[in-house]
């Protein structure tokens, strides 16, 4: 964000069709950064469209975007497994580059948990990180989870595999 001294407008809700285009830019420039997440290469609006017209339509998946000044800059999610593991919830973030380090990731964490926790009725929420991604670790732990385990070579990252750290949360 150019001027950090102006007020933002801040705003956490569900997504709608009409974010399209910003959701487009967003997922884009984290493919550009290489950042660490599921998408690899940079997406049309018709896939973009497809996945936003989706998850919207989801009942066993809750999404919360952030946006700032109008434009989405994050979003997470959490999709409840099915069955006898309808109790546990995985969780997914990503954070635009430019609001990194600024408070917004557990700002939207705190939504997204509380949420999955409410709707689904959740006992137990995972996540999966880069073990080398020590940044969001820290922010998982601030949050209540626990490293419990590793997958070595359990994420290929742009044609390198790299190890990954499964989290959990107990919920109280």
């Amino acid at each position: 964000m150019q001027n950090l001294n102006k007020k933002l407008k801040i705003e956490m809700r569900p997504p709608r069709m009409s974010d399209l285009n910003s959701c487009l830019e967003m997922i884009n420039s984290l493919v550009e950064e290489r950042a660490m997440i599921t998408v690899q290469k940079k997406l049309t609006l018709k896939e973009e469209r497809e996945y936003l017209k989706k998850i919207i339509k989801d009942k066993n998946s809750i999404h919360v975007f952030l946006l700032v000044d109008g434009k989405v800059m994050g979003n997470a999610r959490i999709a409840r497994l099915e069955n006898v593991r309808s109790h546990i919830g995985e969780l997914g973030i990503s954070i635009k580059k430019d609001i990194r380090g600024m408070g917004f990731g557990e700002k939207i964490l705190k939504e997204i948990l509380k949420q999955g926790i409410k709707k689904f009725k959740l006992k137990i929420i995972t996540l999966d990180v880069n073990k080398s991604n020590k940044i969001a670790q820290s922010l998982y732990k601030k949050a209540g989870f626990k490293i419990i385990g590793t997958i070595k070579g359990g994420v290929l990252h742009y044609g390198k595999y790299e190890d990954s750290a499964t989290m959990v949360k107990y919920v109280d």
